[in-house]
């Protein structure tokens, strides 16, 4: 959803990272997001009507496993792409409203990678990859064309999508999850750039399920995987790094990559976003499949979010925001409130 955003890229992120974060260290953490208001969060309050959206950080984010790297809005009354994102800038502390799609920052903080479209070359895409540690960027061309076809049938073309950037726990890969021309819904397979050169190779994985979600790594980047069959029928499917899949469980729902992605850090185990309308949190083991716990997620009308923070708490939606959650349901701490109605979509990725 997010990466079908078209602009050029005018890096407000890129060009002022020269100062005090191009010389930091990347052993170091980037200073996160301070306690306060959100800025151009929206909510909608009828046809066509905006009002000014409810949120805000309420925790101190900083040392924590986590880091909330950037959030989209929405524009109701845009007649082009209506999602905007704002990303974090931690050298000038504070969010900075961007002309690209997705952005995602390594585990490590040292990378950050953002993600565009361009309007006028349909099916190239082009990614901005910043070192913090240098203050340096380059972009890296990708050509969606040559690992799957556009599509002509029925007059007109429509394009193949790379979409929702996921790094892998050790901050050495990245990977897209490639969507089919006409069938947007469905895989034509994943995107892997390797560090440091950030060379992608394509690997075919045909018509897995992505809708809400795609492609997710597992705890220790060994495997990648994506969930397969129908809504309402579905099954979760690992794959290793040449495609060849590897197991396949039989659980229900889609895997929640935020915050420390799918599999909690031991790998021990996993969840998903289960239930109709995804309404609750199902935890599986990752040795029998077996579920082991299901809790409830309160989303809303935005999209939940849910994922692992640490090997004991989830990182997800709930009545007040976004929380932590232990494993009986339990909210521990409330880190984002957001208010319900406010158009939000938080991205939490995971930070060494």
């Amino acid at each position: 959803m997010l990466g079908r955003s078209v602009s050029s890229l005018v890096g407000a992120l890129v060009l002022t990272t020269t100062t005090a974060t191009a010389t930091a260290s990347a052993a170091v953490p980037a200073p996160q997001p301070t306690k306060g208001p959100l800025p151009g969060v929206t909510e909608r309050k009828g046809n066509d009507q905006v009002g000014k959206g409810q949120a805000a950080v309420v925790a101190d984010l900083n040392g924590r496993p986590v880091q909330f790297t950037s959030y989209s809005t929405v524009n109701f009354q845009t007649r082009g792409n209506p999602f905007v994102l704002w990303a974090w800038q931690p050298d000038r502390r504070r969010f900075i409203k961007t002309d690209y799609g997705e952005v995602a920052v390594s585990p490590d903080g040292r990378w950050t990678v953002a993600h565009l479209e361009s309007p006028r070359e349909p099916g190239k895409d082009r990614l901005r990859i910043l070192d913090r540690t240098t203050g340096k960027s380059r972009d890296v061309a990708i050509q969606l064309t040559e690992y799957t076809p556009a599509d002509t049938e029925n007059g007109g073309i429509q394009y193949p999508q790379m979409r929702w950037p996921r790094w892998s726990p050790d901050g050495r890969k990245l990977l897209f999850t490639v969507s089919l021309a006409r069938q947007g819904d469905r895989s034509a397979g994943v995107l892997i750039l390797d560090l440091p050169d950030f060379t992608p190779r394509f690997i075919k994985i045909h018509k897995a399920l992505v809708t809400v979600g795609g492609f997710e790594w597992n705890h220790d980047g060994t495997r990648f995987l994506v969930r397969h069959g129908r809504l309402g029928g579905t099954t979760v499917r690992l794959y290793d790094l040449q495609g060849k899949a590897a197991r396949e469980y039989q659980v229900r729902g889609r895997p929640g990559g935020d915050g420390r992605g799918v599999f909690s850090p031991s790998g021990k185990r996993f969840v998903t976003a289960c239930l109709p309308l995804e309404k609750a949190a199902c935890v599986w083991d990752a040795v029998t499949g077996k579920a082991v716990t299901r809790l409830p997620i309160v989303a809303g009308a935005r999209p939940t979010t849910l994922g692992w923070y640490d090997e004991k708490h989830l990182l997800i939606s709930t009545a007040a925001g976004i929380g932590i959650v232990d494993l009986k349901g339990r909210v521990t701490e409330t880190l984002l409130k957001l208010g319900k109605k406010s158009e939000i979509y938080p991205h939490f990725s995971a930070l060494k």
